[in-house]
């Protein structure tokens, strides 16, 4: 046939070639394109890849009734490009396609063009009977509710639902209108849509649909990609039958389906040795997950409260793959608190997550932080498919903590959670509920698997109301999730359990307000367990207390450490203060024995000085490395470090913080030179951990901290937190685990003890400040039951740089350089390998105000040129020279503000 007797709509172009170099047709017919979207949708149902047939059959469909509708409704997607607004963005001379109309805005993307469209064109003319694009219902209004959902999650293939674009009709002219109702009803002739079914309907069918929208609209998204995607869908400028290609579309679609990585198999669990053949005994934590009654229907949340020690996370996997085994999940993302116990997590795992699945799957194991491309065991553990579709994977050594991952999952940060074993930072999780670009694909990607959430004390009220939404939301789409802590306050606990609980929908539950410790809680259809679980000899923990009053005297405990032969730790609570201990510990010690660690290293520095903290303080270090050294630290080694250390200083802190650093102290049985032992007891004199605080004051006024603790009360700006901290442990004299564990943490968190009345009106101030971080953190939220919608949440939906995850100050990102004898702009990181990213440092915008006027950076054009070339609007580059330091920044020092 001529392309004369093909119907007009195939005037419109959909896609066009990138570059004259691709090859091929110039462009792709807009028709086609949309069946392109529409194979992908229909065969990622027919396959349950992602569990689309799963979600769709949860609204009642059929695996070949949901394929049908859904993939009928993907090809909607793209009307909005019908407007001659859009057709106009590529210029041509083409008389086969729609000449330009003058006058034509394109002011809203095709995604919003085609939901207007749908709402004030197509929808009006079809309700009014002028139109046959859709079947003649009768009361058309009973159906528009259910199509009004449909195309919301069609025209948000972009990664948020379509915006009100009241403007639109200046996008559009007549015969554009009159061409997409030939393209839908043709459409409807094609699919067979004769009738739509009746729960279309059904207003309680609406509410489960606007539930279940989210994960729809996840997949419309992947499909998008997919069939977006050139190498499975050439472009092809040529007329053709509508339904022969249809036939091509899906056989493509079949293709790009099968390229996808391959669905794992659960590997049954039998015995703990599978994931941990190296544990002989269990701990008690372990053995209650190895037992936990896990056979009740439905969503389940199971919190562990133990000491350090204590073998949490081997008990949470555990039990993650008992659940993975009774067909709850069938995969896992365990989310942290910071990148950095991310990377810790991540090489943990990697040695023992292929044992959840069969062993001839390819389980996907994924990073998922923003940094992640810096981690050298991910990269080496990425593998790709080749062109003949064998798997090439680098993981055969899984003992080294290499582990096999897709390429496909790895590209993209978007996609990430979509890979059955994920680790990252819990802000890859609480995106999914907030009002992000492409959140929807975050939530599918959580779908079917347990979330495993460790150190969730660390989050601030902003990040804790994120996550009650977070546990919400999974619990409503029958997920189950495990939450670790070793100091958590029992109104956090409660927040937690109550957020699962309404989000699952069961009976109203009263946690115990009186908990013993270590305290297991389980969440599930019929009830809440609760219940105590008995700790090893091994990992109680009684560390005495000792007051410091003044800086010299932590000096002076250094020094007499360091005669004794024994390694120590002063944690201070700000870089500038352990730049300055750090000083004067040099006046007398050699510095080669001396170390210094914060957050303000360019990343190279960093993971150099956090690779010999770990030699000289690590679990397997021995008597010769550990002898006589000295680390001054900052928060940065609370939680991602597994050190041990002989004699610890702390300045003052929260008590769950104190808790945390006091782990750190003889956290390993040693002889009493330092060497491993297995066996107690510990040979070293009794744990002290000695606390920088101004004298005791029982009536203590707002400056009660001292000019010695200026930072810390910059830090810590909850002073009444601080003053319970020092009044509960003055009152016990020690820090005692588990015995004292709600004593200490409630007595602090659950304001037990009284605090004087200059406090209380700071703590009151505080308090604000907390109800207005709680408000902020509400008005992000999405709205599960108002579905995938603009109006879901409060503020409209946003690009993820201008809403976070977190409430902080301001940050930058500062990369340091140099000039060559060229005057060409070199990298401060020698490494070959993500040279820049190595050579950049993150700190407060204040301080980067204060210090930039001091020192060589670049401006103007050349910081765009940079901006532009590392793509990072907001960066800014410090000048160093040529021997790569300055009075600012040095590889010891890292970057102070204080010039030496």
């Amino acid at each position: 046939m001529e392309s004369d007797s093909y119907p007009t709509y195939f005037r419109y172009w959909g896609k066009t070639r990138k570059s004259d170099n691709d090859g091929g047709d110039a462009y792709h017919l807009l028709p086609y394109h949309c069946l392109d979207v529409a194979a992908c949708g229909y065969e990622l149902v027919v396959n349950n890849r992602f569990h689309a047939a799963d979600i769709l059959g949860a609204l009642g469909f059929s695996r070949d009734e949901g394929a049908k509708w859904f993939a009928y409704f993907l090809s909607w997607h793209d009307i909005g490009k019908f407007a001659r607004g859009f057709q106009q963005l590529w210029s041509h001379n083409n008389p086969a396609l729609v000449s330009p109309v003058s006058g034509r805005n394109y002011s809203h993307r095709h995604d919003s063009l085609g939901y207007w469209l749908w709402k004030n064109q197509l929808c009006q003319n079809w309700r009014e009977g002028q139109a046959d694009f859709l079947p003649d219902e009768n009361t058309k209004k009973d159906w528009i509710p259910a199509l009004d959902v449909w195309l919301k999650i069609s025209c948000g293939h972009h990664g948020r639902p379509p915006e009100k674009a009241n403007d639109s009709a200046l996008a559009f002219v007549s015969d554009d209108f009159r061409e997409v109702e030939s393209w839908l009803l043709e459409l409807r002739q094609l699919f067979s849509i004769d009738s739509f079914p009746s729960f279309f309907a059904d207003k309680s069918w609406v509410i489960r649909f606007k539930q279940q929208s989210w994960l729809l609209a996840g997949l419309t998204v992947l499909a998008d990609w997919l069939g977006s995607n050139t190498f499975h869908f050439p472009l092809v400028s040529q007329p053709m039958p509508l339904d022969s290609y249809w036939q091509r579309a899906k056989r493509q679609a079949e293709n790009a389906i099968n390229q996808l990585p391959t669905i794992s198999l659960i590997n049954p669990f039998h015995h703990h040795h599978q994931l941990f053949p190296f544990i002989q005994q269990l701990t008690p934590l372990q053995q209650s997950s190895a037992e936990l009654d896990i056979s009740s229907n439905g969503s389940q949340l199971i919190i562990m409260e133990d000491v350090t020690g204590a073998g949490k996370t081997e008990a949470a996997l555990i039990l993650a793959h008992r659940l993975m085994t009774e067909g709850k999940a069938d995969g896992l993302y365990i989310g942290l608190p910071t990148m950095a116990t991310a990377n810790a997590m991540y090489q943990r795992l990697a040695a023992a997550y292929r044992q959840l699945f069969h062993p001839d799957s390819y389980p996907s194991l994924i990073l998922a932080h923003g940094a992640r491309k810096m981690s050298s065991v991910f990269n080496q553990s990425i593998w790709q498919q080749g062109k003949s579709n064998d798997r090439q994977h680098y993981a055969q050594d899984e003992v080294s903590g290499s582990a096999a991952c897709d390429y496909w999952f790895a590209d993209s940060r978007k996609k990430s959670l979509l890979a059955e074993v994920g680790v990252g930072t819990i802000d890859q999780i609480l995106m999914a509920v907030m009002p992000m670009n492409h959140q929807s694909l975050r939530m599918l990607g959580l779908y079917k698997k347990i979330l495993l959430l460790d150190e969730i004390h660390a989050y601030d009220a902003y990040m804790v109301c994120l996550l009650e939404r977070v546990l919400y939301f999974h619990a409503a789409q029958g997920g189950s999730a495990i939450l670790l802590s070793a100091t958590l306050p029992f109104s956090l606990r409660e927040k937690l359990l109550n957020a699962f609980n309404s989000g699952a929908g069961y009976s109203l539950i009263t946690p115990h307000p009186q908990a013993d410790y270590p305290w297991l809680s389980h969440l599930h259809a019929q009830q809440l367990d609760e219940s105590h679980v008995a700790t090893r000899d091994e990992v109680k923990r009684q560390v005495a207390v000792n007051w410091l009053k003044a800086e010299d005297e932590a000096i002076v405990l250094i020094k007499q450490a360091i005669a004794n032969g024994q390694c120590v730790c002063w944690i201070r609570n700000t870089v500038d203060e352990a730049i300055l201990a750090y000083q004067q510990v040099l006046e007398d010690i050699n510095p080669d024995n001396a170390l210094l660690f914060h957050s303000r290293f360019a990343f190279i520095d960093r993971i150099n000085i956090e690779q010999k903290v770990l030699t000289w303080f690590g679990k397997e270090s021995g008597s010769s490395l550990r002898c006589g050294k000295v680390l001054i630290a900052t928060q940065v080694i609370e939680q991602s470090l597994d050190i041990d250390l002989d004699l610890m200083i702390s300045d003052l802190a929260p008590i769950d913080l104190l808790i945390q650093r006091a782990g750190r102290l003889q956290r390993h049985i040693r002889q009493n030179d330092g060497e491993r032992k297995h066996t107690l007891p510990d040979e070293r004199p009794l744990p002290l951990l000695h606390i920088l605080a101004p004298e005791w004051q029982p009536d203590a006024g707002k400056d009660w901290l001292g000019p010695a603790l200026k930072g810390t009360g910059f830090v810590y700006t909850d002073h009444a937190c601080l003053w319970r901290t020092q009044a509960v442990l003055r009152d016990v004299g020690a820090i005692r685990m588990p015995e004292q564990a709600r004593t200490l943490i409630d007595g602090v968190y659950e304001s037990l003890i009284s605090v004087p009345d200059a406090l209380q009106k700071v703590e009151d101030n505080i308090l604000g400040k907390v109800y207005g971080d709680q408000a902020a953190a509400k008005q992000i939220l999405l709205v599960r039951d108002k579905g995938y919608d603009r109006n879901s949440s409060d503020l409209l939906w946003s690009k993820e740089i201008e809403i976070s995850t977190r409430l902080s100050e301001d940050t930058i990102e500062l990369y340091l350089a140099w000039l060559d004898n060229d005057q060409i702009l070199q990298p401060y990181a020698d490494d070959v390998d993500f040279s820049w990213e190595k050579s950049r440092v993150q700190i407060r915008d204040s301080l980067w105000r204060k210090i930039s006027t001091n020192v060589s950076h670049l401006q103007s054009d050349e910081l765009e040129r940079f901006r532009q070339q590392i793509h990072r609007p907001d960066a800014q580059v410090m000048l160093l020279n040529q021997g790569k330091t300055s009075d600012y920044y040095s590889q010891v020092w890292g970057l102070w503000n204080n010039p030496r």
